[in-house]
């Protein structure tokens, strides 16, 4: 569970070192300013595609640049603290925005800063341990616009 520090709040956050080898890191995080909020996490996904290949070691270097996540720190290879699927509840930011439940492509950590244009509030009656599987029907949809693109061969 974060923490409240002297100088803010604290968070602890996932960290890929080595080839399969992962930390757990604690960071402070940055004071709000207008138009951001900090949420809590509350549920994550890891993805077995993309998240295996950064875990392993596999990211080619000719890759680097286009398998970097939103808002990822560190650099390919090694360390990094990546990620892209989070869900979690708002807790400080502007009044509206307070005990509303969000997506966000975030890297895996228990807490975080973001602008609230970078937060997608969850539809009413969408079970937030579902809305984790957002990242999954991007990937979908991409599929099928990438498939409609795609010349037609014969075989």
């Amino acid at each position: 569970m974060s923490t409240h520090s002297v100088n803010g709040f604290e968070a602890r956050s996932l960290w890929y070192v080595a080839p399969e080898k992962v930390e757990i890191r604690s960071e402070v995080l940055k004071p709000l300013i207008d138009g951001e909020v900090r949420v809590r996490a509350l549920f994550g996904a890891l993805s077995r595609g993309t998240e295996s290949l950064v875990y392993r070691g596999e990211i080619p270097e000719s890759e680097y640049q286009r398998m970097a996540a939103p808002w990822m720190n560190g650099e390919f290879p090694y360390p990094v603290k990546y990620g892209y699927c989070n869900v979690g509840r708002i807790e400080d930011g502007p009044a509206g925005w307070i005990g509303q439940f969000v997506f966000a492509l975030r890297p895996h950590q228990t807490m975080y800063v973001a602008d609230v244009q970078d937060v997608v509030p969850l539809p009413t009656g969408l079970p937030p341990e579902r809305a984790v599987l957002s990242a999954n029907m991007e990937t979908a949809l991409n599929a099928v616009w990438d498939a409609s693109r795609a010349p037609v061969t014969k075989l």
